[in-house]
């Protein structure tokens, strides 16, 4: 055998060798990857504060461990992509370079979180710290939603829970980057805590019943001071008149602070109760924050028993609502000025119960973060700050409880106790909403539906008194002012007439019954308003029949598009929801979100509860 014969054999050799070596090398890479993901999909189905560093450390390894698969096979990512053709495989050979970039910037957006928690014990101090390059991380995540939909279906059931998580991480990610700010990291923030009864619901809502003034600084509550919403008026001072419901329908003549929340666009009450917050003393508030005693009831299941003081039974999420019921009855049931000045402690007192729990940081942190997270979806929470990126970020999620702007169809029913009573507790609700695309312009039928529960016998008549027993104003009479928001444009054709007598009315008038139709104040809305009036142990049916604007339905071509927004009113728990959307005759359904609870022919149907906003977006094809 020839010398070059001989060499040749030997590179080859030589190159098998590497190649092999290589091969190992890169096999134990990936292997290292896999197992470092596993980790991560375990701690993320059982997450659990006390494994957070396990977690940062298995995102350290995994960040580099892709750095190395980049680094030793970036050749064979990039050469997979040239399988396109090949079967069954291909789109997935073909999507191997974006899954990987994929990969890559998501665990260097968590090595990112996790550098500065080293060594953090409280997660407050976190959340207060400049040093983490959130909006690094923020924007790493940002582009990883934005590629997602680009990979084959094939992938994307492979990895359901990336595609879970991924909004919430950017959601999280957002309030990581401004919590700093609301937090008071560069100085003292001032906000009002709104406390809500929606026992007497209002467009916000509820009834704003107390008021709490706390201040923040460095993540640390350094005041909180809690009062009955009528302990903030200063009658030197002038004030506003009331909007002309208000003034018609409760013989209001003064806007003060318990009533600031008529405008179902929280932002617009929020800067009106500022407005009128007169506390006695100069104060700058940063931003407004509502609760309602759903949201307090959640929040105290999670913090666990409180120590309340003057109870000798520690109050939990089951017995909260009757504890707050019996603590605001009077002794004996006498109705006493000293008893309606104190009626409203308690909540002082359960406030710092719940400001002390928070202070000593033993409790399940990261069941807190999603109860807290569940309730502003589900507007239980509504949040209005004055800082412009703050409210940018709030309002693009529907935090911040805005009217949200739209251009298609739009739906929001605003309901109002003006009766001076808590009967929204026993007042059940549905709403059923059909929409006639076959017709040009469309048009919309509401239907809504009000069974009052609670026995018969009471007389409607206006008055403002106390019961004894709370459970006893929820007997009363329904005032319900209603308002229907519509898109702009939107033109009435015919509602329901339910006439009211004089001697239910506070201005000794009666009314027919009419529905009246105005643009809105807060923006591109047609409103549709009534009063209606439930008695006790009777069910209301009320429908608006309405034309609604062209421009809800688009066409491309023989397609059209429709999209429905349906907006929750803060404060209610999830009225049944109905929607009926009627299609062209002979057109076939080409897409729809969500899925349907049936289809009938070219009707749409979908039952769902409104415990969040609703979306709907389908497309058809018309016959030609």
């Amino acid at each position: 055998m020839s010398w070059v014969k001989r060499l040749g054999l030997l590179l080859t050799f030589i190159g098998l060798l590497v190649v092999v070596v290589w091969g190992l090398k890169f096999g134990l890479l990936v292997r290292e990857v896999y197992i470092n993901l596993r980790t991560l999909q375990a701690l993320a189905q059982s997450p659990d504060l006390s494994r957070l560093g396990e977690a940062c450390r298995a995102v350290g390894l995994l960040s580099q461990d892709l750095e190395a698969v980049e680094r030793e096979g970036g050749i064979l990512l990039r050469l997979a992509s040239l399988g396109w053709w090949l079967p069954k495989v291909g789109d997935e050979l073909k999507a191997l370079p974006l899954l990987f970039q994929i990969a890559k910037g998501l665990s260097e957006a968590g090595a990112e979180v996790c550098r500065p928690l080293q060594g953090v014990e409280n997660p407050i101090s976190f959340l207060t710290s400049p040093d983490a390059d959130r909006g690094k991380a923020l924007a790493l995540v940002q582009k990883a939603r934005e590629l997602w939909p680009q990979l084959p279906p094939s992938f994307r059931t492979k990895f359901v829970m990336v595609e879970k998580t991924l909004p919430l991480a950017e959601t999280g990610l957002g309030l990581l980057k401004l919590a700093p700010e609301l937090l008071g990291a560069k100085g003292q923030r001032t906000y009002l805590i709104l406390a809500q009864n929606e026992d007497e619901i209002r467009p916000t809502g509820g009834f704003i019943t107390g008021v709490g003034e706390v201040r923040v600084e460095r993540g640390e509550i350094t005041s909180l001071v809690f009062r009955d919403s009528y302990a903030v008026d200063d009658f030197s001072l002038p004030y506003p008149d009331p909007p002309e419901p208000l003034r018609r329908y409760m013989g209001i003549d003064l806007w003060v602070f318990r009533d600031s929340n008529w405008s179902p666009d929280f932002p617009t009450s929020a800067r009106r109760a500022i407005s009128l917050y007169r506390p006695g003393y100069r104060v700058e508030i940063d931003g407004v924050i509502a609760v309602d005693q759903e949201a307090v009831r959640r929040i105290v299941e999670v913090l666990g028993p409180l120590k309340v003081e003057g109870e000798e039974e520690p109050i939990t999420g089951k017995n909260l609502i009757s504890y707050m019921r019996e603590a605001w009855a009077p002794e004996e049931g006498k109705i006493t000025k000293e008893w309606w000045v104190k009626r409203k402690t308690f909540m002082a007192s359960l406030a710092q119960a719940v400001f002390q729990k928070l202070k000593a940081g033993d409790l399940n942190w990261l069941k807190l973060g999603r109860t807290l997270l569940a309730l502003l979806e589900e507007k239980h929470i509504l949040i209005y700050l004055q800082d412009p990126e703050v409210a940018s970020f709030l309002s693009l999620r529907g935090w911040d409880g805005s009217l949200r702007p739209s251009q298609k169809d739009f739906l929001m029913v605003v309901d109002a106790n003006v009766g001076y009573n808590k009967v929204n507790a026993r007042v059940k609700q549905s709403i059923t909403y059909e929409v006639d695309l076959a017709l040009s312009p469309p048009q919309a039928t509401l239907t809504l539906i009000y069974t009052h529960t609670a026995p018969a016998g009471y007389p409607c008549r206006p008055e403002v008194r106390y019961d004894p027993v709370y459970e006893k104003m929820m007997e009363r009479c329904y005032w319900d002012y209603i308002r229907v928001y519509t898109p702009s444009g939107s033109r009435l054709l015919d509602a329901t007439r339910i006439p009211i007598p004089a001697e239910s009315l506070w201005h000794r008038k009666s009314e027919p019954g009419n529905v009246t139709s105005y643009q809105a104040e807060e923006g591109h809305w047609t409103v549709l308003a009534v009063l209606g009036l439930i008695p006790p142990s009777q069910t209301q049916t009320r429908s608006f029949s309405y034309v609604l604007p062209p421009r809800v339905l688009t066409w491309d071509g023989e397609k059209g598009l429709y999209h429905l927004r349906v907006q929750k009113q803060p404060g209610t728990l999830g009225h049944p929801l109905t929607i009926k959307i009627h299609l062209p005759s002979g057109s076939e359904l080409l897409e729809v979100t969500p899925e349907p609870s049936a289809v009938e022919g070219e009707t749409v149907l979908f039952n769902m509860a409104l415990k969040e906003d609703r979306e709907i977006s389908l497309s058809f094809r018309r016959q030609k």
